[in-house]
């Protein structure tokens, strides 16, 4: 008799694990068939892809063997699409160094703002080695050009759009100091010549 009663529970629990466990498919695609079925915004699609290209990219502020720029140990980058304004807002939030510039001692200067919007989106720095001048070379022209390849490529957007989004679309890079605290905050379109 115990032994019927134990086969007719394990019976019961394997039909109870059968029922819950194909209850449990059927949920999870249905869930996946409405994950399908929605549509992403050629925007959308956009956005992840600037975003994801413009993180990939910061890795090019880090630290140099030979230092021709300011040196940063973190960079942050946030994207975001205001409805409202119908601009696209990218902030680059970068610290500099705190081994490097506790010994050397180095205030920030708008130059290295535009140098790592610069870095960032065109893979340039933008100023002459020595004199730290603004290198003509890097025009606003020739930076619309290089942002158009490198962001809209495989993308089927009209020139028209591409234009409408550069025309749209700002930046703005914070430097913070470590060692005394201060911060410098420069903005502007991503292909101005010089942010502010």
């Amino acid at each position: 008799m115990a032994i019927c009663k134990k086969k007719i529970f394990e019976y019961f629990v394997f039909i109870l694990i059968i029922i819950l466990t194909s209850t449990n498919l059927a949920f999870a695609g249905s869930n996946f068939e409405k994950l399908e079925k929605k549509n992403v915004s050629f925007l959308d699609f956009f956005l992840l892809k600037l975003e994801n290209r413009i993180i990939r990219n910061s890795q090019f502020l880090r630290r140099q063997m030979i230092a021709t720029r300011v040196q940063y140990s973190s960079v942050g980058i946030q994207v975001d699409f205001d409805k409202k304004e119908e601009s696209i807002f990218i902030d680059i939030y970068t610290v500099m160094d705190k081994r490097r510039y506790t010994k050397k001692k180095y205030i920030q200067k708008l130059s290295d703002c535009n140098q790592v919007r610069n870095i960032v989106f065109y893979k340039r720095h933008g100023y002459k080695f020595f004199s730290q001048k603004r290198d003509p070379n890097l025009s606003e022209e020739v930076m619309e050009d290089i942002f158009k390849e490198t962001f809209f490529n495989n993308i089927s957007f009209s020139e028209d759009e591409k234009n409408f989004l550069l025309k749209n679309m700002h930046v703005k890079v914070t430097i913070f100091h470590p060692i005394t605290k201060k911060e410098l905050v420069c903005s502007g379109k991503v292909n101005d010549y010089e942010l502010n």
